[in-house]
């Protein structure tokens, strides 16, 4: 007989039950009874919310985070990844109220997801059942941005002739591998296999819905990983997912049908655990703050973070993947590893991107979107800088950031917009090449406004490059700033839409970044960008030195684009740059988001 009887209010008993289970466990540890207690009451809560009590969606949150972490701590691979399916159904239900009720996401609620992004996906590999991780990871991921690009795109994105034949083709295969595989694999234990077929049941499913077209927003509100399936066939890449764990952590890889291979694989990430790479992301914004001037000591931090990145993502990746190393990736890193330079990492010596053609997203959903519309062969550039910061006053003058804009609006045959003149010649005075794109205070609320002339020209033109300083704000990233005139948040931004397949090059310190807080949402301009319309967001992890060699390296960015796709362009400007003996500091921060 159930705990909870139909046709009365079980909340109340439920919550209680969950508080004296909090307790036991804070009292006793992870014994077996309360480890099979916590399954229980998961089970119970998703039950009630299944039967159309949406009161029990918070609940359920609670209840599967704590059978999740304790399933994961005695070891209960399998058991701690249906928790943490629970999780992703929880989430999905809020957010659907939410929106319903035009309300955001509870903020006290983000923790939790926070955590169950950093731990879940890792957790699906130890459990031999990928597809579950990457389901996790997408139902955790961008979810504040998920409305903004779904509401203007998914109906259209589904109604393409070349969409649907994809995705039948996508069935078509999954049918395939489930009937070529039917018998579990002799090593594998019954449940896995069981949970795998689960995985591959729920993706069917969601496939046969989108293709029937009926499928509307409820498609990609919940645990699915249609999106990243779609995005990985239409874009020919292969979609990785970087997902630190608790002491290691794990990649996954998505492929479309057309590959031949199997639908999702994993491999171990043994030095990606999640606090070696929070303590490399906080050595990094230590050492790169704006007042450290050291060159040899920024050398330093920056080349030990790019080896350190090498030794924990791509050595493990290409050593399990080796065609990979020349292929098309699209990189989806998870959590805290988001702030790390996986884009300029060295591989054999020289930059990653210039050997694989990387991108990099925050979910497969964002490359899906960034991916369905096709470039314009007409380009209408905007080349914008920006020297100073209210006058001079909180930052020091950046006047390389002039010269860029002419040198950049020179290889395109337009006029650069120069908000204001410098007052240092370029290279000029003491230090000038190690002056930094960034302040030393954030911008007042009072500044906040009055950039409605330069949104209005971003929004006209689908070839962007602004220079100027930047401002990360790591507690709310919808303050992080580009201060172009007057201060240009993402939250002012976020109120306008660009030209599909824009491209967008930000010249500017830390806007690649996404922070300290809530960093499983990926909150920052390349994924408000990409959720406004944009195609590619070039942009910068660290601080850029304001240099001629800065200059020289935008300059080859933009002579790439004349001829490559974005994230080719880039790749090869690094390339080329770190080939020159040009100093990291320099190109090592830039990353390039999108399709």
């Amino acid at each position: 007989m159930g705990l909870f009887s139909r046709g009365r209010d079980n909340l109340p008993e439920a919550q209680r039950q969950a508080g004296r289970l909090r307790e036991r466990f804070r009292q006793s540890g992870p014994t077996k009874d309360i480890v099979d207690e916590s399954w229980r009451q998961m089970l119970l809560c998703a039950d009630e919310l299944m039967g159309g009590d949406e009161r029990f969606a918070r609940l359920l949150l609670d209840t599967a985070h704590t059978s999740f972490v304790l399933h994961a701590e005695t070891g209960q691979w399998l058991v701690a990844v249906a928790s943490a399916l629970q999780f992703g159904v929880a989430v999905a239900s809020i957010e659907v109220q939410s929106a319903r009720d035009d309300t955001p996401f509870p903020e006290q609620l983000w923790p939790a997801v926070q955590d169950m992004t950093d731990l879940a996906v890792e957790v699906a590999h130890r459990a031999r059942v990928p597809l579950a991780g990457c389901l996790i990871a997408e139902s955790l991921t961008t979810r504040r941005f998920t409305d903004r690009m779904y509401q203007r795109e998914l109906s259209a994105i589904l109604g393409e002739d070349d969409v649907l034949r994809r995705l039948r083709a996508i069935v078509a295969s999954q049918r395939e591998q489930l009937a070529a595989a039917r018998e579990p694999l002799p090593e594998a234990p019954d449940s896995a296999a069981a949970l795998r077929a689960h995985m591959d049941d729920l993706l069917l499913h969601d496939l046969d819905a989108a293709v029937a077209g009926g499928a509307g927003r409820s498609l990609f509100a919940g645990t699915t990983a249609v999106p990243a399936v779609l995005a990985a066939s239409t874009t020919g890449r292969s979609v990785v997912f970087v997902a630190p764990g608790l002491g290691q952590g794990a990649a996954f890889r998505l492929e479309g049908p057309e590959t031949g291979r199997d639908l999702c694989e994993s491999v171990q990430l043994p030095r990606l655990g999640r606090a070696a790479v929070r303590e490399q992301a906080r050595r990094v914004r230590e050492v790169l703050r704006s007042d450290e001037r050291r060159t040899t000591v920024r050398g330093e931090a920056i080349d030990a973070a790019l080896k350190a990145v090498s030794e924990a993502v791509w050595e493990p990746v290409f050593d399990a993947w080796p065609d990979l190393r020349d292929g098309r990736v699209a990189l989806v890193p998870l959590g805290a590893s988001a702030s790390l330079p996986l884009f300029t990492a060295p591989v054999d010596g020289a930059p990653v991107c210039g050997g694989t053609d990387l991108t990099v997203v925050p979910s497969g959903r964002s490359l899906m979107v960034a991916g369905a519309w096709p470039r314009s062969p007409r380009q209408d550039p905007l080349v914008a800088a920006d020297p100073w910061y209210a006058d001079g006053a909180g930052a020091v003058p950046i006047p390389c950031t002039v010269a860029e804009a002419r040198a950049v609006a020179a290889v395109h045959g337009v006029a650069p917009h120069i908000l204001r003149e410098a007052a240092v010649a370029p290279g000029g005075g003491a230090g000038a090449f190690d002056r930094l794109r960034t302040i030393d205070r954030p911008p007042a609320a009072d500044e906040a406004a009055g950039a409605d002339d330069l949104v209005r020209r971003i929004s006209a033109a689908n070839l962007i490059h602004l220079a100027g300083h930047g401002h990360l704000d790591g507690d709310d990233p919808l303050r992080s700033a580009l201060l172009l005139g007057r201060p240009l948040p993402l939250s002012a931004l976020l109120d306008h839409d660009l030209r599909r397949g824009t491209t967008i090059v930000l010249s500017a310190c830390h806007l690649a970044d996404v922070g300290t807080a809530q960093t499983s949402e990926q909150l920052g301009f390349p994924g408000a960008m990409l959720a406004m319309g944009a195609s590619s967001v070039i942009a910068a992890l660290w601080p850029v030195p304001d240099s001629s060699d800065t200059v020289t390296l935008m300059t080859y960015l933009h002579e790439e684009l004349r001829t490559a796709t974005p994230s080719a362009a880039l790749g090869h400007a690094v390339t080329r740059a770190a080939a020159d003996g040009m100093r990291a500091a320099v190109w090592a921060p830039f990353v390039h988001f999108g399709a």
